[in-house]
């Protein structure tokens, strides 16, 4: 099978926490291919840490458009500890409580007003199933678990735009407008004026063990603008121009 299933996805914020962030969290400006992986498990009812395999690259692909613009605030939250149980006696009744230890307060990095487009392509018939049932639950605007946007205090709204065939429209030395973000080593890009475009590394599949088995290096344009490209692998999909991971 050979199929696209659309969606978008928005909420107040959003945060895609950086691998490579401790102290202080930083954001990704949008969905890393193993964010998008988590975020289809649980609008499935996948059991947790079991569906890396599935969401192989021989079975899905993933892109997505920017729709509204980066906007990067910081917000400090405290974090708080309840791992210290203790309990006492009292008249034969035993009462236990959370001893809480309130941490200094931690700046964490979010997108406001996140707002994208997901293209999910599913490529084999071992996922033609999980197709069928995502494709359902967003037409009934229903999921198995909460979807969120990165961390579970961004809960997300969604709304399903359709389901396609990825149709090929590029062509070699071609200039072409492109409606997703890109990956770099895909395309040749022609920068324009008054743009304000921006480069990531990001994850995009993992092993059973949580081990990821690939980066790769995506441009972006800030504020949802296309972008002018040349590129041999771009696809049509209801009427917008995308370029899978």
């Amino acid at each position: 099978m050979d199929k696209v299933i659309v969606f978008d996805i928005w909420s107040d914020f959003a945060h895609f926490r950086r691998f490579e962030t401790t102290t202080s969290p930083l954001t990704y400006p949008f969905p890393t291919g193993t964010t998008i992986a988590g975020l289809l498990s649980a609008i499935a009812g996948l059991p947790r840490d079991s569906y890396y395999s599935l969401f192989s690259r021989e079975n899905i692909q993933y892109s997505l458009r920017i729709l509204n613009p980066i906007k990067k605030i910081v917000i400090p939250i405290n974090i708080v500890k309840t791992d210290e149980l203790k309990s006492f006696s009292c008249e034969n009744l035993k009462i236990q409580y959370f001893k809480l230890d309130v941490r200094a307060l931690t700046p964490y990095e979010f997108i406001k007003n996140p707002k994208y487009r997901i293209y999910v392509r599913f490529r084999s018939s071992a996922v033609e199933k999980l197709y069928k049932k995502i494709k359902l639950l967003l037409e009934n605007h229903k999921t198995v678990y909460t979807p969120y946007l990165g961390i579970t205090e961004t809960i997300a709204n969604f709304k399903l735009i359709g389901d396609f065939q990825a149709v090929p429209v590029a062509i070699k030395d071609e200039i072409r407008t492109l409606h997703s973000v890109a990956r770099r080593d895909f395309i040749e890009i022609i920068l324009e004026e008054e743009r304000r475009y921006g480069l990531e590394t990001i994850p995009l599949y993992m092993d059973n063990d949580r081990k990821v088995l690939e980066h790769c290096n995506v441009i972006y344009e800030h504020y949802g603008e296309p972008l002018k490209v040349k590129s041999r692998i771009i696809y049509e999909i209801g009427g917008e121009n995308v370029l899978f991971f």
